[in-house]
């Protein structure tokens, strides 16, 4: 584990990234195994169960029996015949770069890269409020040797709920007032209309569904526009991210090292992340993501 302040490196203890369930095979949990995986997740905010060895398709069928069959978005995936079927599954992305070296590196700053929730997506679903129990999980088969700087190779995790309790009273009072809209990110990449954008309006202070704790919501930089700026992107822009530096200055970040067979779960109620960078053209990555919308 590597705990990462803004200003300085420091001892931090963060409720984030607890090893639950060592020595279990997920796809044989008990009910209450189950039940105890969800309470820590609930609890921390980001869990990780390690060494395990699954199936796309057993991690979908995993997810299904532990959080219900609302797979994010109904977006399926086709089968890549390059690619061997094992890692492969209808709801199940690939990450990474599964075919091999890449012949140029990625940019540094680009989609998951920078911070973010992943329920940007959720304003897409009807049926879905932002406070949704959207869950994501990704799981290493193939870790780079190392990522930044000779660094190993990690995804970032910021603790909404610590955010808004370290901040100054007069300033959690003044956010508990004030609401956004939250949008896709394809909003940022297409040239829509507003009225044509799918999006929701939701408090900047959120309480979670299960635990009732209150903490942010942030979404991410392009596709949050606070209630009254929707004429006025570059200042809704600017709003938000002197909000994030606030919240970035006063709470540690929490950064988990991988390693293969890892299968780390994310609730994007309470935290938001960022993947790091590595270099494609000399390690392969490979990971497998799914979201899930919690059914209770």
């Amino acid at each position: 584990m590597i705990i990462k302040n803004p200003l300085k490196q420091t001892e931090y203890h963060s409720r984030l990234g607890l090893e639950v369930l060592p020595g279990c095979n997920l796809i044989n949990l008990t009910d209450s195994q189950r039940h105890q995986l969800k309470q820590s997740l609930w609890e921390h905010g980001v869990i990780v169960v390690k060494n395990q060895q699954l199936t796309a398709s057993e991690l979908e069928e995993f997810a299904i029996k532990t959080f219900g069959n609302l797979m994010f978005g109904g977006k399926s995936f086709s089968l890549d015949p390059d690619l061997p079927p094992d890692i492969q599954s209808q709801y199940t992305a690939i990450l990474g770069n599964p075919k091999g070296f890449d012949q140029e590196p990625p940019k540094k700053i680009y989609g998951a890269r920078v911070w973010h929730q992943d329920k940007d997506g959720v304003p897409r679903i009807e049926e879905l409020d932002m406070n949704a129990l959207y869950v994501v999980m990704l799981y290493t088969i193939k870790v780079p040797e190392e990522g930044e700087n000779g660094q190993p190779h990690t995804t970032e995790y910021l603790d909404l709920v610590e955010a808004y309790n370290n901040l100054d009273p007069s300033h959690q009072k003044e956010l508990e007032g004030i609401s956004m809209y939250q949008m896709p990110p394809m909003f940022d990449r297409q040239n829509l209309d507003w009225d044509d954008v799918p999006k929701k309006l939701h408090p900047i202070v959120s309480t979670h569904k299960v635990t009732g704790q209150k903490g942010l919501y942030l979404g991410s930089w392009n596709t949050a526009i606070p209630l009254g700026m929707e004429d006025k992107r570059e200042e809704a822009q600017q709003y938000w991210q002197d909000l994030f530096q606030t919240v970035l200055k006063r709470t540690p970040v929490y950064s988990h090292v991988w390693e293969p067979g890892d299968l780390i779960f994310w609730d994007n109620s309470q935290v938001m992340h960022r993947g790091t960078f590595y270099d494609s053209t000399k390690y392969q990555r490979i990971g497998l993501r799914l979201g899930v919308v919690d059914c209770q």
